[in-house]
């Protein structure tokens, strides 16, 4: 019964963890559809990005990360979102479309107030960032043994993000404003959703416990 239970329990985890990558591939799906139209019918969307500072830009706050300046820039947003997005799902599945709804729409209005006037964003790397810190700070702050496992893999596949929030170390045409936007919307609503948050060290049973902690070395 125990061996049914726990198939029966792995199957749900499964089905599970594919919704919430078939969600993500869904989301990064919208990206692609918009610039295969945008692409085939000479639309020239990129003109809806988000105009900081300006009345007319406002509305770039919903389409900028839907808008991309070509392939290459799509894929490289779509890799990292593809990933991010179900950690996101996982780790944070009760709140995770909020939390998702959030940082898109907080890093865009922050772009809009901190960005330069005259320019114009486009590409959803400002929200690729704001998930990434948000899945850091979330993780540290929670301290147990899967939300470290998590941070650390951020870090290792991440880590260099750190560099896109800083002007000197970014290309002339790299939004590193969007890029600090997400930064910063991120490790705040991080910190707000967490704010009561208490650790609890783990309690386990004695066969459950390391090998040294069952067995420790007495030097006398």
């Amino acid at each position: 019964m125990a061996n049914i239970s726990s198939n029966i329990n792995k199957r749900k985890d499964e089905r599970s963890f594919y919704f919430k990558l078939k969600l993500s591939i869904f989301i990064v799906a919208l990206w692609f559809l918009v610039e295969i139209l945008d692409r085939l019918f000479n639309l020239n969307l990129e003109v809806f990005g988000l105009k900081p500072k300006s009345t007319m830009g406002v509305l770039g706050i919903f389409s900028f990360p839907f808008l991309h300046g070509d392939w290459q820039h799509l894929i490289s947003n779509s890799s990292s979102a593809l990933v991010l997005f179900t950690a996101l799902f996982v780790f944070h599945e009760a709140k995770s479309l909020k939390i998702l709804l959030l940082l898109y729409l907080s890093s865009g209005a922050l772009l809009w107030l901190i960005g330069d006037y005259g320019s114009n964003h486009i590409g959803a790397s400002g929200l690729i960032y704001a998930v990434a810190f948000f899945l850091f700070v979330a993780s540290v702050i929670q301290k147990d043994r899967n939300s470290m496992a998590l941070s650390f893999f951020i870090i290792m596949l991440y880590g260099s993000m750190i560099w896109g929030i800083m002007p000197y170390f970014v290309q002339e045409n790299v939004s590193w404003q969007g890029h600090l936007s997400g930064a910063i919307v991120g490790s705040v609503l991080a910190l707000y959703e967490f704010r009561n948050y208490k650790y609890e060290r783990p309690v386990f049973r004695e066969e459950e416990k390391a090998f040294f902690e069952r067995h420790p070395y007495d030097s006398n």
